[in-house]
């Protein structure tokens, strides 16, 4: 095989896999369920539920665009709420709509170029993002795997979930540590081009308005859990808040994992066996995380209002 051709190759392959791991994982879920019993329960939801749950998305995401506004500033950048909100519209659009999370954030690092970042800057400031948004998502599936465990008896039915999770977290904040201890020991095993990154890095950790910025995450993050909280009252289930407070995250978690186009089958399948803990079924819990992901759906179509506008559409289709 030529050797130019195998990077093209990968690019199709990868996107193809995962558009074929979600529909096989939705295929086999959707044999489980029984659609006359979902569809009944999806039209007891009010409009008012499901006005409210969008809101809280859309709310998520501008929270979400205000944080990158603040840690773009906190390591020396410039960016407007204003700019960054159509910036991350536009990134939840190409989320959404591809099988792939980097169109979105080349989407972001483009765009802030357009609003007067260098490219060095803008890169930071999105790698940042990300890194802290999967941080805190993480330390919120704690959070509700231990409250599972110790406050209702149960564990996660995914063995060692909570084990591994804790694991993650708890290296990460002592590489942190680490890190802003001894930094010059990393930055000589790191190349020359992501010494910038380690200087970020570095920035943030410090800053005084690290633990107000990390705390802002898990209310990002809570947010999703509330959401859907109130699609779990529009249907009439049996989960008190408290429940959901532990049965969520770890599910928000796993869609995240790489393997599927926007968590599409991962996301089904952590909701039935997370839910069935507390004794909701498999048609009803897979009514609800196809009903919260249409409506992630139609939040991120709304992105494409801004990507009609935006000057830059050439460089995100070359990615």
């Amino acid at each position: 095989m030529n050797t130019s051709s195998s990077p093209a190759l990968l690019r199709i392959s990868i996107p193809v896999l995962k558009v074929a791991i979600a529909l096989g994982l939705v295929i086999w879920i959707a044999r489980k369920v029984d659609f006359s019993e979902a569809w009944a329960a999806v039209r007891t939801l009010s409009a008012a539920t499901i006005s409210v749950s969008i809101f809280l998305l859309l709310l998520q995401a501008v929270l979400s665009s205000w944080r990158w506004c603040i840690l773009s500033e906190m390591i020396g950048q410039r960016l407007k709420i204003s700019g960054a909100m159509k910036l991350f519209m536009q990134s939840l659009f190409y989320n959404q709509a591809l099988p792939s999370p980097i169109p979105g954030d080349a989407a972001r690092i483009f765009g802030a170029i357009k609003y007067g970042l260098t490219i060095r800057e803008a890169t930071l400031g999105v790698v940042m993002d990300r890194i802290l948004t999967l941080f805190g998502l993480a330390v919120v599936a704690l959070i509700g795997l231990i409250v599972m465990r110790v406050v209702y008896g149960h564990d996660f039915p995914i063995p060692y979930l909570t084990e591994l999770t804790a694991l993650g977290v708890a290296g990460t904040i002592a590489t942190v540590l680490v890190f802003s201890w001894r930094r010059q020991f990393f930055v000589r095993f790191f190349p020359a081009r992501l010494h910038a990154l380690t200087d970020a890095l570095r920035a943030l950790v410090s800053h005084q308005r690290m633990v107000g910025v990390f705390l802002l995450t898990l209310v990002i993050h809570g947010l999703s859990v509330v959401s859907l909280e109130i699609l779990i009252l529009g249907l009439g289930l049996p989960l008190d808040w408290g429940q959901a407070t532990a049965a969520f995250p770890p599910v928000l978690l796993i869609a995240m994992v790489p393997i599927s186009v926007g968590g599409w089958g991962l996301r089904e399948g952590g909701m039935i066996v997370s839910l069935a803990v507390f004794g909701i079924g498999t048609t009803d819990a897979a009514t609800l995380s196809v009903v919260f992901g249409l409506l992630q759906l139609l939040v991120g179509l709304a992105g494409g209002v801004f990507v009609l506008s935006r000057p830059h559409s050439g460089k995100i289709k070359a990615l």
